[in-house]
């Protein structure tokens, strides 16, 4: 709901940015536009000067809100709310057009920037700032979060209440990287709460056992795609895992469940992939009818219709066909039909699996049929779901035999003009979510009118040496919080319910987003790579070298890692490290390789980047050599898109250098330009070409390299 309520304030904001300043003699603030006006620009030393001002005033059963709104061509805009009852400001965005060019490693350090967000809530909201506790990121998905992918650290503050989190109270700030100026503030926080007393609650071993009670967790088998971190291979693979798949909050005084729609993760496939990922070329088309791989057109129109539960009428025309290629083995026929008569648009989608001939999906949908009000469904849901399993036992007869119903109960207020019916498939006795159907049946008609059949022929690991679902626990326990803290509880009914008062104690599991091997135990990512947590671990072995803080500030960015706590910043580095810390490099502003992979077998896929980056080609790939500088600076000025400036011969001059003469030919461009961006500038004047370059100064070359505003 948090979220619910923050895509509010946002329309809000743009609502009133679109409307022009108006009079606003008849409002029941205390708070005028005037004052709304003085206390947004001294409280946040806005200068309004060359900037145009528009401003909305909105009511609500919540609060009073005055939107103002200033904006310039060329400095930007900067939007503020006050609330027009207390004068408290409630949120503050400054978008400052910059087109200059910034380096990737920021001018400020995160405790700067923090303590430019503490002097500001200080001042803007001092008092419920005290009520506050920093929210600290962590690194749950295997990706660093002080990997530079915005222009500014965000820091977000809980209000704590009783000593418990109260998540939907909170403040959150964004500042600036390099100028340190504050981007955006939101203070979402709400009055008039009655928080229950902790003293009530049931302890946290008991609310363990109604969490596993729940069938919290489940053993299934997941697909991943060799492809996931860049091999070009699309074939999935199937792994055997625990899946997190109820992860309701649970009332600590009542010591029961409590169902809420938005919580609990995705129940799905989790992994699989999109049928329509790739159209064929008229090329590939011709080859493709040339060797009849796939069945015609005309032949996928007739199996569709066959087993349509639906008959499309001469009044529909063919408005699209199209041939997609799934991967190497398979490919899909989408149609579409369409007609309209007066004020009713009929609209039929309908994808067949060109090898097999299967359905794989249709939709029907009739613009009438969905104008439901003040009608009453005409038919029960084990009605609907007979009628769905009639239909399903009839196209999918022994498919369907595999499958098991998932019973998820609807919202009270779902008012769909369908129902929708799941069936994953289970092998071995283990669930198969990628092997579904869905199906979609109207509550008014009886009519089937969406159906969806995902279904890999994958090999399933056999399902010897599982861990136990205990172990399975201990593992989620050991990788998240599950913890006490304050909720606004929606009821099912009430869910866009937006000031609900109505505050619960509750134990919820927080911060897991993964799943369990089920044979290791270990932790893993949605790919089946082990995620670690971001401990902010230091080297143990860097202390009082010269390049401490150099090793320091890229493992803060997930640039370098060693191996067993060590940087080994006295060793030679190997190519494939090199390699390794230079593709890194490049991932905050362009994000190719998930920061998981630090482990050995990945050198390839660094590799695979760098080859095809044209950083390094097949031929000098020699993964256990060691880098000498002059190698050193071709694979940087390469990454750069310089090499064609670089092998312009003749144009160079290396006389700063009194070793010039021994640096190849064919590599003085590429020497050149790293001493010119101040990348690699030798040694008292000698550039030393074949030294062999140590990790510690690899990773004083990479600051380097980081800090060129390109």
């Amino acid at each position: 709901m948090r979220k619910f309520l923050s895509y509010l304030l946002v329309i809000a904001l743009i609502f009133a940015i679109a409307i022009p300043s108006i009079g606003f003699a008849q409002t029941n603030s205390k708070i005028d536009l005037k004052q709304a006006i003085e206390i947004a620009k001294e409280k946040l030393n806005i200068s309004t000067t060359g900037y145009n001002f528009n401003s909305h005033y909105n009511e609500s059963d919540s609060n009073n809100t005055w939107y103002l709104t200033w904006s310039s061509s060329t400095k930007g805009t900067i939007n503020v709310s006050v609330d027009a009852d207390t004068g408290e400001i409630i949120s503050y965005n400054f978008y400052k057009p910059d087109n200059t060019q910034s380096s990737i490693i920021p001018k400020h350090s995160r405790e700067e920037a923090k303590k430019v967000a503490i002097d500001f809530l200080n001042k803007i909201v001092p008092e419920k700032f005290k009520e506050t506790k920093e929210q600290e990121s962590d690194d749950y998905l295997g990706l660093n979060p002080k990997i530079a992918y915005s222009t500014a650290y965000s820091f977000n503050f809980i209000r704590i209440v009783n000593g418990i989190p109260f998540q939907d109270n909170q403040i959150t700030v964004e500042v600036n990287k390099n100028t340190l100026d504050i981007q955006s503030y939101y203070l979402t926080w709400g009055s008039d709460y009655n928080f229950p007393n902790p003293n009530s609650a049931i302890s946290k071993d008991k609310a363990i056992q109604i969490f596993k009670g729940n069938n919290s967790l489940r053993l299934q088998y997941n697909l991943v795609y060799a492809d996931v971190y860049g091999n070009n291979e699309s074939e999935p693979q199937a792994i055997l895992v625990y899946s997190l798949v109820n992860n309701q909050p649970i009332d600590a005084i009542e010591g029961k469940i409590l169902h809420q729609g938005y919580y609990g993760p995705y129940m799905g496939g989790m992994g699989a992939k999109s049928d329509a990922s790739q159209s064929l070329s008229p090329e590939e088309q011709k080859a493709v009818d040339d060797i009849s791989k796939y069945i015609s057109k005309d032949k996928a129109i007739e199996l569709a219709k066959e087993n349509l539960p639906f008959t499309i009428g001469s009044q529909y025309n063919l408005t699209s066909s199209a041939l997609y290629k799934n991967n190497s083995n398979s490919a899909t026929w989408n149609f579409s039909w369409s007609y309209t008569e007066g004020n009713n648009y009929n609209y039929i989608s309908v994808a067949v699996d060109a090898t097999t001939g299967e359905l794989k999906t249709f939709y029907r949908n009739n613009s009438n049929e969905n104008n439901v009000q003040g009608k009453s469904p005409k038919y029960t849901k084990d009605q609907l779901k007979s009628i769905a399993e009639n239909y399903l036992n009839k196209i999918q007869p022994e498919k369907f035999k595999q499958m098991e119903y998932q019973n998820n109960p609807a919202s009270e207020d779902d008012n769909s003009p369908y129902t929708t019916f799941n069936y994953i498939c289970k092998a071995n006795g283990i669930p198969c979510p990628f092997d579904s159907i869905n199906i979609g049946v109207n509550k008014y008609t009886g009519d089937i009118i969406t159906y969806n059949l995902s279904w890999t022929d994958v090999k399933l690991p056999d399902n010897k040496n599982v861990i136990s679902l205990d172990d399975a626990y201990k593992t989620l326990f050991n990788n998240s919080d599950f913890q006490l803290s304050y909720i606004i509880y929606y009821a099912p009914d009430k869910v866009y319910q937006s000031n609900s008062k109505d505050i619960r104690l509750v134990y919820q599991l927080t911060n897991f987003n993964g799943l369990i091997d089920a044979n290791s135990g270990a932790y893993i990512d949605y790919s089946g790579k082990p995620i670690l947590k971001n401990e902010n671990k230091q080297f143990t072995d860097i202390a009082g070298n010269w390049a401490e803080k150099d090793i320091l500030l890229l493992a803060q960015f997930g640039i370098a890692d060693g191996k067993d706590g060590k940087y080994m910043p006295n060793d030679y580095i190997l190519q494939k490290d090199f390699i390794k810390m230079l593709i890194k490099s490049l991932q905050p502003n362009n994000v190719i390789i998930p920061l998981t992979s630090n482990d050995d077998e990945n050198y390839d896929n660094f590799y695979n980047v760098a080859i095809n980056s044209k950083i390094i080609t097949e031929s000098e790939k020699k993964p256990d050599s060691k880098v000498t500088r002059q190698e050193a600076a071709k694979f940087i000025v390469r990454s750069l898109g310089l090499k064609y400036v670089a092998d312009i011969n003749g144009i160079y001059t290396l006389n700063f250098f009194k070793d010039a003469n021994k640096i190849d030919n064919s590599l003085k461009g590429y020497v050149a330009i790293v001493y010119g961006l101040n990348i690699m500038t030798g040694n008292n004047g000698y550039f030393n070409p074949g030294e062999n370059l140590t990790r510690a100064q690899t990773a004083s070359i990479l600051v380097r390299y980081l800090r060129i505003e390109k």
